[in-house]
């Protein structure tokens, strides 16, 4: 059995096109990672108002939510291979543009958060057509370790860019980090546009203008239970999650901790160690029994995970736990992943994963809002996060009485 697993693996990059989606996907993402770590740490040393690194997210979050329907709507009228390849070379040169900015000593707040709104835009269009663009490259049997594949490479980015990112910040200064990240992503976007998918004939269904294709998609997921289960818990755990997590990951290294971006580095490399080994264990299993359960005992870890986080003595400490949380985030994100994936029609598949983001995404600015506007009336980010997990347990266990998370399957 272990050789099968081992074989299967081994046959999936012998499909070019997934070898070079697999590629790109290793270069675009510490690139992406390398420039939001020295992003919100220029943030932290150019102005000392904490609410600056919440409007950073805010900036970013905003657009992506806006933009992430139609960017699902391209993405099922267009080449998926065409949307990632201007989405690398875009962000690439959004990069070498605050590159020059930081070479000219000009570098302000705002110029910050409008770069943030850019980079949100660009992934409104990019995370649709990847997600996609997996299904229509692979078979459906290949498709759990196909995206656990993909996640290794992807996970295996949040370690490099922190790691290199933070050095470079140490060592050469924000120069060099946004350097690293600008050639990264520009070496993504050269891998993607190597992608050569067959043309396909337009269905002679497929409607006429762009708000057809909205209803259309909108019916199909509202009709489709698991769909709208799903939509609904990813609202909630992003509004409860997201803002105190990443907002607060910088916030304790700096102001609990007291360390420097190194300090931030072994954080935020450590939650992509996390990722990268849950990432690995789900491609060597190559199914999964029983998903639905799984899915639920990670979140129901992972909020414990998320109140204690700020209660650590040392980030050594805080380490450890977000490595747990990244091992366990896996556990949820690729089997959710890949059941919409094969129980979606492949016509629908961007307008589906569209909503799915659309529904994860809505809270994100509220979350960001609200946390911003907590830390600004003086509450402690280790207070927020101990609430906020507090409030996930909660959540977590009632989402254990649901059956249709219980019993999902491939």
């Amino acid at each position: 059995m272990e050789q099968k697993d081992k074989t299967s693996v081994k046959e999936l990059f012998q499909i070019k096109n997934f070898l070079y989606l697999v590629i790109g996907a290793f270069l675009s993402s510490p690139g992406y990672y390398a420039y939001l770590l020295g992003s919100e740490w220029l943030m932290l040393h150019i102005s000392e108002n904490r609410a600056y690194l919440g409007m950073l997210f805010i900036a970013a979050s905003i657009p992506r939510l806006l933009f992430m329907i139609f960017g699902g709507i391209i993405a099922d009228r267009m080449n998926k291979r065409t949307i990632l390849f201007i989405s690398d070379l875009t962000s690439g040169l959004l990069v070498s543009f605050l590159v020059a900015l930081i070479w000219m000593d000009s570098v302000e707040v705002w110029h910050l958060i409008t770069l943030a709104v850019f980079f949100g835009i660009s992934d409104a269009f990019s995370h649709p057509a990847m997600n996609s663009l997996v299904a229509e490259i692979l078979p459906d049997s290949h498709l759990q370790q196909g995206n656990s594949v993909l996640q290794v490479m992807q996970s295996i980015s949040p370690i490099i860019g922190p790691v290199a990112g933070g050095t470079l910040i140490v060592t050469l200064g924000f120069k060099g980090v946004f350097t690293l990240s600008a050639i990264s992503l520009m070496l993504a976007a050269w891998t993607v546009y190597r992608i050569k998918l067959q043309k396909e004939e337009t269905p002679s269904d497929l409607p006429k203008n762009v708000l057809e294709d909205f209803k259309e998609g909108l019916k199909y997921g509202l009709q489709n239970k698991l769909l709208r289960t799903v939509m609904f818990v990813s609202l909630l755990l992003n509004f409860v999650v997201v803002g105190p997590l990443t907002m607060g990951i910088p916030l304790l290294v700096k102001d609990v901790f007291k360390e420097n971006a190194l300090g931030l580095t072994t954080l935020e490399a450590s939650l992509g160690i996390g990722l990268l080994t849950g990432a690995v264990l789900l491609t060597v299993l190559k199914s999964i029994e029983r998903p639905g359960l799984l899915a639920i005992g990670g979140l129901i870890a992972q909020s414990v995970l998320l109140a204690v986080i700020g209660l650590m003595p040392s980030h050594y400490f805080a380490a450890g736990i977000l490595f747990i949380f990244g091992l366990l985030m896996q556990g949820v994100n690729i089997p959710i992943m890949t059941i919409l994936q094969a129980k979606t029609e492949k016509k629908m598949l961007g307008r589906i994963m569209s909503l799915l983001m659309t529904a994860s995404q809505g809270m994100i600015p509220v979350s960001y809002m609200v946390t911003s506007y907590l830390i600004a009336v003086g509450l402690s980010i280790t207070s927020i996060l101990l609430f906020a997990g507090s409030i996930m347990v909660i959540f977590s266990i009632s989402i254990f009485l649901m059956k249709e998370i219980r019993q999902m399957s491939y």
